[in-house]
């Protein structure tokens, strides 16, 4: 095998598989490795964890054809340095890999490319078509609130479903909860959603299929088989399996009515709480929200550091109320949004609050309260 590659290309798709590749003290080794096959015109890479896998197409100059299989974080590490914009790749004896590039040289250790674990065979049976900005959108507002105790079943994933948006045209809508919080965004689509009901997007794919929503333009297919989905692109996929799990009936928690509602500047809020947060060092992180007609006061205490307070002022309707939230909660939330304003709708000091951008009937966010006392 010998070629020769752009440097940031080649970079590119290397930093593309770091988040697939096991650690090196895997019981198997090769899957900490990334296969490299080089063809005429293109060198394919691809890292798996049995449970994932990433295939890439990148341009090359191919002297030799040929496959060898490398470590992909010594590799990766070796490429973020190499001085000149073309690497060159040839593969010697002893399964051993030559890197130059300029005045620098490598020589990385592999191990034979057909040792590389066959990967899976995917039953697609249904596809849906949708631009990458929307994917990255939707994983943007719904992935932060994914469980992260795999332990808890049926919330340690995000949920898709079809729904009909304000216009009765079917939506593409992601939830996803930590018991916390919930959150859902919805997006247009075309095409069929063939994902079993009981099975769950992984947390971790979640990380892996907004790595290919590069450029917002470009459409990505995203097919379904049995318990597998595979998200396809020009030149990459990007193939993972369903978790099986069935997602609680989440409407349940969604308010349907409000006895109070407030508007407040976004990013006002958030250099508040930024600054109340200081002293609200307490495990649970308890902050203490009172609003009164005009202004919300928001503030921490901590029996060693002392007290914090912050009065933002804000559109109330309806009577005042003090309610408690975790303020991390509350940041991640406020975090996805970019409106300047946001409208914040709550019933009782013990009920869901709910948080979304005012002109937006595509996403959601709920928070749920704490007690204070």
């Amino acid at each position: 095998m010998e070629l020769y590659i752009d440097r940031d290309a080649f970079l590119g798709g290397l930093s593309r598989v770091q988040g697939i590749v096991e650690r090196r003290n895997t019981p198997n080794p090769i899957l900490s490795h990334v296969l490299l096959q080089a063809s005429e015109g293109r060198l394919r890479l691809t890292a798996t964890d049995t449970e994932m896998a990433f295939i890439g197409d990148f341009p090359a100059n191919v002297v030799t054809p040929g496959e060898i299989a490398i470590d992909a974080s010594s590799v990766f590490q070796i490429a973020k340095v190499l001085p000149d914009q073309t690497a060159h790749l040839s593969l010697g004896g002893q399964n051993r890999v030559e890197v130059t590039s300029g005045s620098a040289w490598y020589k990385v250790k592999g191990l034979p490319g057909e040792d590389f674990p066959p990967l899976p065979d995917f039953d697609g049976r249904s596809t849906l078509k949708l631009p990458a900005g929307k994917l990255k959108w939707l994983i943007d507002q719904t992935g932060f609130v994914v469980c992260t105790d795999d332990n808890r079943y049926g919330i340690n994933g995000a949920h898709l479903e079809i729904v009909d948006g304000a216009d009765g045209s079917p939506m593409l809508r992601m939830v996803a909860t930590d018991g916390h919080r919930l959150s859902y965004a919805q997006i247009p689509f075309d095409g069929e959603l063939g994902m079993p009901s009981r099975m769950l997007i992984p947390r971790k794919a979640l990380g892996e299929m907004k790595k290919l929503c590069r450029k917002d333009d470009q459409i990505l297919e995203l097919s379904f088989g049995e318990s597998a989905a595979l998200i396809t692109s020009e030149s990459e996929r990007f193939y993972f399996r369903l978790i099986d799990g069935e997602f609680p009936d989440y409407r349940q928690v969604v308010p349907t009515s409000w006895q109070r509602r407030a508007v407040v500047m976004r990013e006002v809020l958030n250099s508040a709480l930024k600054r109340v947060a200081v002293l609200a060092q307490d495990k649970a992180r308890p902050v203490s929200f009172s609003f009164e007609p005009t202004a919300v006061t928001i503030s921490s205490s901590h029996v060693d550091l002392g007290d914090a307070r912050e009065v933002v002022p804000m559109e109330l309707e309806g009577d005042a109320l003090a309610i408690g939230f975790n303020i991390r909660y509350f940041q991640e939330v406020l975090g996805t949004l970019t409106a300047e304003r946001i409208v914040l709708e709550l019933g009782d000091a013990l009920s869901p609050a709910l948080v979304r951008e005012p002109e937006s009937e595509n996403a959601l966010l709920i928070v749920m309260p704490m007690r204070l006392d």
